[in-house]
């Protein structure tokens, strides 16, 4: 099934208010999916609560696949990324940024969303990586990449799987601790064991 979003472009210029039902629609998503989740969620429940046709999201978006993917997109974390001084003050501001814009009950909830609906649907997780999760995963990747001779990195890393790691450690503490546990001294901790581990032996 092809999620790709259709073309807009003449829609928009063509009515004024364009933008607006645009923004409902993604809104009343976004909305819905937090109430019922992904296999429960319809174009018709969509269209209702935006206060629209459905010709008016079938214009837009192919299928519900495809408005769910544009949808997760505006709740999507950002990884602010920087390959300036060394390995391990670099990923900890990366992961300090990503925590500063997550770590706030809205915050928690938008990332708890994201990942039931991902979950929920093997076409949108296929989605969501290719066009948000990869590109990121390859970003951080790179930074480490670059560090790979002045940090004395083993040639045996794979750097993907450490992007990976770091992600998912990021998540787990932001999700699954509680606030009290001193989340930035745990960062510091794991990011100096990550890129340890990443040594070669003296």
């Amino acid at each position: 099934m092809d999620i790709t979003q259709n073309s807009v472009s003449g829609e928009s210029r063509g009515r004024p208010r364009s933008n607006e039902v645009h923004r409902s629609i993604l809104d009343a998503t976004l909305s819905l999916l937090a109430e019922h989740g992904v296999e429960k969620l319809s174009i018709e429940m969509i269209a209702q609560r935006a206060g629209v046709g459905k010709s008016s999201i079938y214009r837009r978006w192919n299928n519900k696949e495809a408005l769910i993917v544009e949808a997760l997109e505006q709740i999507k974390p950002e990884f602010k990324a920087s390959a300036e001084g060394d390995l391990n003050e670099v990923l900890y501001e990366l992961a300090r940024n990503f925590a500063q814009q997550m770590n706030t009950p809205l915050g928690k909830q938008m990332l708890s969303l994201l990942i039931s609906t991902i979950s929920g649907s093997s076409q949108i997780s296929e989605s969501f990586w290719e066009n948000h999760s990869l590109p990121k995963t390859k970003e951080i990747s790179s930074i480490i990449a670059q560090h790979r001779s002045k940090e004395r990195l083993s040639d045996k890393v794979n750097v993907d799987l450490v992007s990976d790691l770091l992600i998912g450690f990021v998540m787990y503490q932001l999700l699954f601790k509680p606030p009290s546990t001193g989340l930035d001294a745990s960062l510091k901790q794991g990011i100096e064991l990550v890129v340890n581990g990443m040594r070669e032996p003296n």
